[in-house]
């Protein structure tokens, strides 16, 4: 049985949008152990989330509870083929009240695809493209059946600044996060036209300081800041989250695309 608060999940504020509300959600992060994803499950267990499904490879020091939402984890590797139909089996047969899912977990390899010994970062980027691109895309695809049954449901895909502008160093990385961003854009338009009660989002962080971004660039925003702001984007029912630096990149993109790209190449 649905639980019946879903049914008051959005309400109207003062900015005359319908803000998406979490109290009493059953909420599936991937990627959520550590880094952008833990911060997600602080943040949507503040504003009274029932409960949070981690995916991911190790749970590390995750605790049972964060405040009064019970988190649970679900061991799957999303970079293997079958992690996303996995993952959707035990969703379906042990969490049906989730009704919300952030496609967070994703890796950045650094790679020169022009090098003779190129050939030899290849499975790495098969890994990379699996986890960061095909397993978002089918988890959504497995779980929309379930989705849709609740009155109030959401999808939101985490890309990259570097969907707008790629790096040189992390061709494959900066290719799927703009894949991703496309895909999701594709929905929200699909959504809109035949299931109302489905909002699509895209967040676009900018550099975070994360385990996967140590020892690189400067100027990077904490995981609990890019957390507080896609979730506040979700309220707020933005279906583009631009996060930090990300909004003066974009605005650079509109006025000298030429200049976005010089300024991203070396990331």
């Amino acid at each position: 049985m649905l639980n019946p608060s879903f049914g008051s999940s959005a309400v109207h504020t003062e900015e005359g949008l319908h803000a998406m509300q979490f109290r009493g959600r059953t909420i599936c992060i991937t990627g959520g152990s550590r880094g952008i994803g833990r911060a997600l499950c602080h943040e949507f267990a503040q504003l009274g989330a029932a409960a949070i499904v981690v995916a991911g490879r190790s749970r590390g020091d995750l605790p049972d509870m964060i405040g009064s939402t019970l988190v649970n984890f679900i061991s799957v590797d999303l970079a293997e083929p079958d992690g996303a139909r996995m993952l959707a089996h035990v969703l379906i047969a042990e969490h049906p009240d989730c009704s919300v899912l952030v496609n967070n977990a994703g890796q950045q390899v650094l790679g020169d695809c022009v090098a003779p010994d190129a050939e030899e970062i290849a499975s790495a980027f098969e890994s990379e493209i699996q986890l960061n691109f095909t397993s978002p895309v089918l988890l959504g695809l497995y779980l929309m059946p379930l989705l849709l049954r609740h009155r109030h449901a959401a999808i939101c895909n985490i890309t990259s600044g570097l969907a707008l502008a790629p790096k040189q160093s992390s061709p494959v990385y900066c290719a799927t996060k703009a894949g991703l961003g496309s895909y999701t854009r594709a929905l929200r338009y699909q959504a809109g036209s035949r299931a109302a009660n489905l909002k699509i989002f895209e967040a676009l962080p900018p550099l975070v300081d994360t385990d996967m971004t140590r020892g690189r660039g400067r100027g990077k925003i904490t995981p609990e800041d890019c957390a507080r702001q896609i979730v506040q984007g979700m309220q707020r029912d933005r279906p583009i989250i631009d996060v930090g630096k990300t909004r003066l990149l974009r605005a650079i993109m509109r006025v000298s695309p030429r200049l976005g790209y010089g300024i991203m190449r070396n990331g």
